[in-house]
């Protein structure tokens, strides 16, 4: 072979390597997943109620089964509110003050509409170092719990209702007063508490989260 023939397959391998050395060195892009959320509210929930959470689409269909034959205008007027898939990214609840409007699906007896709508009462999340609470600061009806991450699209709230004008018990103290709910983001500024009420005082009872406008927002600390 002569000299400049195997001058030039030389200097090919050279570069051929210095390619193969430089694509080895080559930076990566390493994309770190987010850790799944802590299910704290499965180390908490009692048996019963972790039944009925699973039972929570059958509630729903009931429910809407239930008051559709007389109110389906209502329940047309109510749009994403009344609808068990719609459910966004991104649940949790800002801490502040909001409005809470009560609706109840379903009933017990043929005296009890099944569809039951009533005025906004105040509602408050708090953010504390145990982590997010809700509570129900008026009405007859109070529920007041603890806010747990569960997925991309909702959060599982454990509390219990306060019956007069007695404080709400702690979770699965007094089962009788156990609440058991799912919060979910429904559009803008917009969320549901949807409660499966253990009274069958109604099949779902449904919470129109909306924040009160900043000017009325309490102080933080107060």
């Amino acid at each position: 072979m002569r000299r400049d023939a195997r001058l030039f397959l030389l200097l090919l391998a050279a570069a051929l390597g210095g390619c193969a050395s430089t694509q080895a060195r080559r930076p990566t892009a390493i994309v770190e997943l987010p850790p799944p959320p802590d299910k704290q509210w499965q180390r908490l929930i009692v048996a019963e109620d972790a039944d009925r959470l699973g039972a929570f689409a059958t509630l729903w269909s009931a429910a809407l089964a239930a008051a559709k034959p007389r109110f389906a205008s209502a329940l047309a007027r109510e749009g994403a509110l009344l609808d068990p898939g719609r459910a966004l990214a991104h649940p949790a609840l800002p801490p502040g003050s909001y409005r809470c409007r009560v609706v109840k699906l379903g009933g017990e007896g043929r005296r009890v509409p099944a569809y039951r709508t009533f005025p906004a009462t105040f509602c408050y999340v708090g953010g504390e170092s145990e982590g997010q609470s809700f509570t129900k600061q008026t009405g007859t009806e109070r529920p007041s719990g603890w806010l747990y991450p569960d997925d991309g699209n909702r959060f599982v709230f454990l509390g219990a209702y306060g019956l007069g004008d007695a404080r709400a018990p702690i979770y699965g103290a007094v089962p009788a007063q156990s609440a058991l709910g799912v919060v979910e983001r429904i559009g803008p500024f917009r969320w549901r508490l949807t409660l499966a009420p253990s009274d069958k005082s109604a099949l779902l009872t449904v919470y129109e989260v909306i924040p009160v406008p900043a000017e009325f927002q309490l102080a933080e600390g107060k």
